[in-house]
């Protein structure tokens, strides 16, 4: 048997809904956060799917950095 941790546990994918529902967020803004590269897509075919891993950590650092773009209007 393989002990690859790797092999074991794969990267759980979602829909954009999904991490819709995750963030309490719109469609748009999900679609903001992945022009941004806030949210990095998997592409399957014609559909876009995004890792729970990187929308995890996205919530954990405190999802979007409001200070560089309130910097740029200030300055």
């Amino acid at each position: 048997m393989d002990k690859n941790p790797t092999l074991s546990y794969p990267e759980v994918l979602l829909s954009s809904t999904q991490v819709q529902q995750m963030l309490g967020l719109s469609r748009t803004s999900v679609w903001r956060l992945t022009r941004r590269g806030v949210l990095t897509p998997v592409h399957i075919g014609a559909a876009l799917r995004f890792r729970r891993s990187d929308v995890l950590a996205m919530m954990q650092v405190g999802t979007i950095r409001h200070s560089s773009a309130a910097s740029r209007s200030s300055g």
